[in-house]
């Protein structure tokens, strides 16, 4: 490649590749962090409140509870001692600072993990089918059942209290049955004592209702959102407009420098050629700014020095044509001389000029 920007260009598309290449494994781990923070928001605060009522319970009492909710919500839960679950550092670590643990086993399952941080810490673990639905279910049938513990006007205030405490990763709210965001027919679900899911505005989301039994309270909870990853093609749209941007300003930026050595070149081929008057416009303060002003430099000392030398040569070329002249007329003289005295004083006359080309 004998264009700079070509050189240029191509080493900026190595390096976009190779940043493009990073950026898919980054894009991946990134989607594994949200896809974990994402399960975490949602099981966090159903397991937490799980594990807050487990907590005071005697053996028989828990067994009887896991019994009770698993068949009810359709999450088989199971009560162990941390010690007796093969987990890593850690996630031991995570767990004892109040984290709660999800790990994903299908597309949408997950095995989640919450700690009973008891006199011996002991690990409720569920397997969860649909994420989603299934704890949406189980915090439904939690809260309500810690509301309808406390008067009427309080449970909205209890609610708030639960809500920050076990930081759920979703919103939760009681409003009246009447200003619930649901259809006449959901309210009558709801009213029979029903549980009603219903989409969101744009259809992205989704509300979970349930009427607390002897209350003017619907719990809502939501809205509900499906975890979306980052799509690789965004990454690859984001590097092929990158690249066109990128080659573009260099083009741009470029194509004078380029222009101005090619000037360059060419003055220098002028000069080689004997055209010792061609000079380079010089533009800027930059390199190339700089690299024109030596060369015109150097040319015009190039051109002075060829011309004093010319100079030089008709000067010598001067001074030496007159003694040699006069040895040529010294030399005709003698072949004329009448006398042996005229030969010598012709002979001594060259000799003075020879000392003259000697001096010269």
């Amino acid at each position: 490649m004998n264009s700079i920007f070509l050189r240029i260009y191509g080493g900026m598309l190595a390096a976009l590749v190779l940043v493009a290449l990073l950026g898919v494994g980054t894009l991946h781990l990134v989607n594994e962090v949200r896809g974990d923070q994402y399960r975490e928001g949602l099981a966090r605060g159903t397991f937490r409140l799980m594990a807050d009522n487990l907590l005071p319970m005697n053996e028989v009492e828990r067994k009887r509870a896991l019994v009770v909710w698993s068949r009810l919500l359709g999450i088989p839960l199971e009560l162990q001692a941390l010690s007796d679950v093969p987990l890593e550092s850690s996630e031991r670590n995570r767990l004892q600072r109040g984290h709660v643990l999800v790990q994903q086993t299908g597309p949408h399952s997950a095995k989640v993990y919450g700690l009973l941080d008891g006199k011996q810490p002991l690990l409720l673990t569920g397997e969860i089918q649909q994420i989603s639905e299934q704890l949406a279910r189980a915090t439904n049938y939690l809260l309500i059942d810690e509301l309808i513990r406390y008067p009427v006007e309080e449970q909205p205030q209890r609610l708030a209290e639960l809500k920050a405490a076990k930081q759920f990763g979703f919103n939760l709210q009681l409003v009246r049955l009447e200003d619930a965001t649901i259809d006449l027919d959901q309210r009558r679900r709801i009213d029979e004592g029903d549980t009603v899911m219903a989409l969101g505005k744009g259809g992205d989301s989704i509300y979970v209702f349930s009427g607390i039994v002897d209350t003017p309270w619907v719990l809502e909870i939501g809205p509900l959102y499906q975890m979306n990853p980052y799509p690789p093609q965004l990454l690859v749209l984001i590097g092929a407009l990158g690249l066109s941007l990128i080659g573009l300003i260099v083009y741009l930026l470029v194509r004078s420098l380029e222009q101005r050595l090619r000037a360059l070149e060419g003055a220098a081929t002028h000069i080689a050629s004997g055209r010792l008057d061609a000079r380079v416009p010089t533009r800027g303060a930059d390199s190339v700014g700089r690299l024109a002003s030596s060369f015109n430099a150097m040319a015009e000392h190039l051109q002075t020095s060829l011309s004093t030398q010319r100079e030089l040569v008709r000067a010598v070329s001067h001074e030496l044509r007159t003694p040699v002249a006069r040895l040529r007329f010294g030399l005709e003289m003698i072949a004329d001389a009448p006398s042996e005295n005229a030969r010598r004083k012709y002979m001594d006359g060259m000799d003075s000029d020879i000392q003259d080309l000697d001096k010269l």
